[in-house]
């Protein structure tokens, strides 16, 4: 699947911007709010958009982590060593959002708009890849 179709555009408006010398907060706040906006328009039957939402984008963050990270050895799996290269360039958010693109896709179909894949790309590259693998996450 990859990426949405709109997504290199979308990643120019948000470079543009200025959004990606934002700290990993404020990229965190604008991913729950690009979720939100989702949630609105396809809320789940048991939740209410804000809750679906919330519950939905712990989901997919849980499966990025299963997905990019080695849980034994704590670090970033050697797959996707590659995408610490590029860090927080055009190039390392398309590298690091194909992967997130696949993951949200298989996921939650709902969420495969560009601005929540960029913003997950971009947080976990502000936050640090390797980092966030040291964590566990549940």
């Amino acid at each position: 699947m990859g990426l949405p179709t709109d997504f290199d555009a979308t990643l120019s408006r948000i470079t543009k911007a200025g959004i990606l010398k934002e700290d990993t907060d404020r990229i965190e706040h604008r991913l729950d709010l690009a979720a939100q906006g989702v949630g609105a328009a396809v809320a789940g039957q048991d939740l209410g958009p804000a809750d679906w939402a919330k519950d939905s984008l712990h989901k997919l963050k849980l499966a990025v982590h299963k997905e990019l990270c080695d849980h034994k050895k704590k670090e970033l799996k050697a797959d996707y060593k590659g995408l610490l290269d590029h860090a927080l360039t055009t190039d390392g958010i398309s590298a690091l959002s194909s992967v997130i693109g696949n993951i949200v896709a298989a996921i939650n179909p709902a969420f495969f708009v560009s601005t929540i894949v960029i913003y997950l790309s971009v947080w976990l590259l502000k936050r640090g890849l390797n980092q966030w693998c040291t964590v566990s996450y549940t």
